[in-house]
């Protein structure tokens, strides 16, 4: 999974910064554009693909209490904005989580 995520994630970069390559240079067209965003939504699809392929694996390769254990540390509970995980923003944590 690791490289594989690797790979596309590189492609999706790359692809973003041809679209930002596009702005700055002012050769971004309509045309381009539409071409240039739909290879960038297919390297994003792909990279989520990836990880969340893996996500159905998970149980069955991890005991029910490694499971809980993952889940209290990405904050997956009743309300999530009641413990945010460190290293998080507060404030960005609860706006993402939907409760600003």
């Amino acid at each position: 999974m690791r490289a594989s995520a690797i790979d596309e994630g590189e492609r999706l970069i790359s692809r973003e910064q041809a679209l930002e390559n596009a702005f700055r240079d002012r050769t971004a067209t309509e045309e381009n554009l539409r071409t240039l965003l739909t290879a960038i939504e297919a390297s994003r699809s792909r990279l989520r693909y990836i990880h969340l392929a893996v996500q159905l694996r998970t149980p069955d390769i991890l005991k029910e209490h490694q499971i809980d254990s993952y889940n209290a540390l990405r904050g997956y509970g009743a309300d999530p904005c009641k413990e945010v995980p460190e290293g998080h923003d507060p404030v960005m944590w609860r706006r993402y989580s939907g409760r600003e």
